[in-house]
């Protein structure tokens, strides 16, 4: 018999067999099946069931006649058919040993946020800075293998995600087009993670592997943590970046009036933050105030010139009328012959202030009681100063004095009307006698709702003292206006001091060096002294003192004499000495011309803020961040525009950059209850408010839209800043991402060592069986086979005559 025919032989044969067995996917003669049972018993078990079912057979025909060889081999095929019953009762079966494997998934999730383009590594080849994104192209470029088929990619998938403020598929980065240029915003680490463990629908995931600053606004404490223990899943965090930043300035803050005077020194508040590197001496750390228009440096200070914990001041005057844009900018500036540190960024260097310059003088009333000198000096420098508008009034002269001023008049204002005329009020040693109350309600609402200021100039007379128990004593900042009296003795000499309030407001700040003085800034200490200052004893809790008078005696005492009040919208001053004038001695009008046009615009600037002319459209604040609330307000103070009752007043977004373009936002302001000045002759006034969340980021422009005010041009600008942008602060934070690594059971991996990843990273991959299995129980075989031993049994018990 030849070979094929012996194989043909064997396939007939296996075929029969396979169908006595009643198979139908596999085939007893594949080598890889095997026999299975459906009730798997050990084999000790079977032992005892053969053991059992022999004894049983054997006892079942110890007793019967006939041969003893006979009776043993009826009681084994006894024995064997009851083994043979209790097998098929196992179920037995023909098994095919297959498996599937559920590959597991690696998420590398890749920060593209603006951080990333920050150039605070060092190329190890070069030495020269490069940025974060370049340091990982870098990194993946020269260790590709790592998650090649041979390494983390061997029986797993991995998958490539790109996040910023959420996560995003970004194929392979050696692919085209390859890694995107990193510009999102800000980096929300948590977020992309939990959206990354979505992707893979409930399959095992072997871990994820985040290369990032860690710069992120989220929380990515225990309660993260926690998540991903019980999905178990473990952070292997790659860190990028500098762990110790270099140098980093930020301006932290810029704030300035909303408006001011043509040719006034507005004050501009500013605050740096050193965000990264060695501590700089202050002395070389610079801020500038630039008008943007012409590039003009309008102030420059170094930050040792502001108190400890305090802003630094300074302080911008332009000509041009409208709305200027002037940008703090803050710089490292070594001593001569030494670089300046390279920083880790400068976008965040520079903040813009926008003022609005309006084109009037500030109008100011003085009414005196008698022609004292302060009052004759004070007099003449209000009609000189060409940006001063004044009324002046003197209540000792007679009917034939002709009252002085650049607006003369013949009597005080009578009322609210008249009264609303003035920005400022100065008020000097006048008996309250003089005022009705109709003239004290129309002062007091003037300052409170006009957003005017009070100046007050003490006296011997009646300032303060006659005034306590009237309408303008809550506009006093001494508790107690009767106690006040003349400090110190006649012979006592003082000096005026400002304080740190002073600096702030920029005022008592004098400008260049004067006469008979060799102090170029700040306020000198060698003028001539003051002779007469007033004790104004415990003062207001709310009120702040911008000057001391100090005795010029060793040891001297210092007792308040400038003192501010802020009282409803405006601001009340009260000056407790009338001798500012002893300073033109040998000095003229340098230093007693600064100190008193200084305190007129600060309270001038007050007013305008909460200038009330036919209609007032104000926001809260001008620098906020996203989502952050704003006020937005507008007033109505022309009867015309009240009488039409608009029930709603349309508010316009538009982007600064595009004031033509599609809308940002739009908001409906809605009437509050409308507002009646209690003084005879009041105007009626009437306000619109909403509440406004800006909800991008960007220099925002605000628009009045509503028909019947179009006319009036009513406008504001808002900067809107994102408060998670990360170049505001753009530190790594390596930290974060070590902690959340041990809080997984993961690693941190350094970005020069990926291939630590490929022993790391745990295999997760799920295998599931997935055997073929015929049974065999109910085959034609079995059943022969039965049949085969119990006949047997049959026809040995009738050669014996057993049956």
């Amino acid at each position: 018999m030849n070979g094929t025919a012996a194989i043909t032989l064997a396939q007939q044969g296996g075929t029969l067999l396979d169908r006595l067995l009643g198979l139908r996917e596999l085939s007893w003669s594949d080598p890889s099946a095997g026999l299975g049972f459906e009730y798997v018993l050990p084999a000790w078990l079977w032992a005892v069931i053969g053991v059992v079912a022999l004894l049983f057979a054997g006892w079942s025909y110890r007793r019967l006649l006939g041969s003893r060889s006979l009776r043993v081999l009826l009681a084994v095929v006894r024995a064997t058919a009851l083994v043979t019953i209790l097998v098929l009762l196992a179920g037995p079966t023909l098994v095919l040993p297959q498996e599937s494997i559920e590959r597991d998934w690696l998420m590398v999730l890749i920060d593209r946020s603006a951080s990333m383009r920050v150039q605070d590594v060092t190329d190890a080849v070069t030495g020269e800075p490069i940025s974060r994104d370049q340091s990982v192209r870098d990194a993946l470029e020269d260790q590709a293998e790592v998650f090649s088929e041979t390494g983390l990619g061997k029986d797993r998938r991995v998958v490539w995600l790109g996040f910023g403020a959420s996560a995003y598929s970004i194929g392979s980065p050696w692919a085209a087009p390859g890694l995107e240029a990193p510009q999102a915003q800000a980096t929300l680490i948590r977020t992309a993670i939990e959206q990354s463990l979505r992707l893979p629908s409930g399959k095992p995931v072997s871990g994820v592997v985040l290369m990032t600053d860690g710069q992120t606004p989220q929380d990515t404490g225990p309660s993260l943590a926690q998540r991903l223990q019980q999905q178990g899943v473990a952070v292997f965090a790659v860190p990028v970046g500098a762990a110790r930043p270099p140098l980093d300035l930020a301006i932290g803050q810029a704030d300035g009036p909303q408006r001011t005077f043509i040719n006034d020194s507005a004050p501009v508040a500013v605050t740096v933050d050193q965000l990264g590197g060695e501590p700089i001496d202050p002395r070389y750390i610079s801020v500038a105030l630039i008008d943007q228009a012409d590039g003009r440096v309008l102030d420059e200070q170094t930050l040792d010139q502001s108190q400890p914990g305090q802003p630094l001041r300074l302080a911008g005057t332009s000509s041009t009328v409208g709305l200027v844009s002037w940008q703090v900018r803050v710089t490292h500036k070594p001593p001569a012959g030494k670089t300046p540190l390279r920083e880790l960024v400068t976008e965040n260097n520079t903040r813009t202030v926008e003022v609005e310059v309006i084109d009037r003088p500030i109008r100011v009333l003085y009414i005196e009681g008698y022609p004292r000198w302060e009052f004759r000096y004070l007099k003449n420098l209000l009609i000189r100063e060409k940006s001063i508008s004044s009324s002046t009034y003197l209540l000792s002269a007679d009917r034939s004095f002709a009252q002085e001023g650049d607006v003369p008049i013949t009597r005080p204002p009578a009322d609210a009307q008249e009264m609303d005329a003035y920005d400022v009020v100065i008020l000097g040693d006048v008996p309250s006698g003089f005022f009705n109350t109709g003239q004290l309600t129309a002062l007091r609402d003037h300052i409170s709702a006009g957003g005017a200021g009070l100046i007050w100039i003490g006296g011997d007379f009646h300032t303060p003292r006659s005034y306590a128990g009237t309408l303008l004593a809550d506009l006093l900042p001494m508790l107690r206006p009767t106690d006040v009296l003349r400090a110190g003795t006649g012979a006592d000499l003082f000096k005026l001091e400002p304080t740190a309030l002073a600096r702030s407001l920029n005022v008592m700040r004098v400008r260049g060096i004067g006469p008979g003085s060799t102090q170029a800034e700040g306020w000198p200490s060698d003028l001539p002294p003051l002779r007469w200052v007033q004790d104004l004893g415990a003062l207001k809790p709310t009120a702040e003192v911008i000057a001391d008078a100090i005795q010029m005696e060793v040891g001297g005492e210092s007792t308040p004499v400038l003192v501010r009040l802020r009282y409803g919208a405006g601001q009340s001053l009260y000056v407790g000495t009338d001798e500012a004038w002893r300073w033109r001695y040998g000095r003229g009008e340098w230093y007693f011309e600064q100190y008193w046009v200084q305190l007129i615009r600060m309270l001038g600037r007050s007013r305008i803020q909460a200038d009330t002319g036919q209609a007032r459209f104000n926001v809260s604040s001008r620098a906020v961040s996203v989502q952050q609330p704003v006020v937005i307000e507008l007033e109505l103070n022309d009867p015309l525009l009240i009488n039409r009752g608009l029930p709603r007043v349309g508010v316009s977004v538009r982007r600064a950059s595009d004031p033509t373009g599609p809308l940002v936002d739009s908001l409906e302001l809605l009437p509050v209850v409308d507002t009646e000045v209690a003084s005879p002759g009041a105007s009626k006034r009437v306000g619109y408010r909403a509440l406004w969340r800006p909800m991008v980021a960007g220099t925002l422009v605000l628009t009045v839209t509503d028909p019947a005010l179009i006319e009036f041009g009513l406008v504001q600008t808002v900067r809107v800043t994102a408060s998670d942008d990360e170049m505001l602060n753009p530190r790594s934070d390596h930290a974060r991402l070590t902690v959340l690594a041990d809080q997984t059971s993961g690693a941190v991996v350094p970005l020069n060592e990926l291939d630590r990843l490929v022993s790391l990273v745990p295999n997760r991959s799920r295998i599931t069986p997935t055997d073929i299995r015929e049974p065999l129980w109910d085959s034609a075989l079995s059943l022969i086979v039965l049949i085969v031993l119990f006949s047997f049994e049959w026809v040995l018990r009738r050669a014996i005559r057993l049956a």
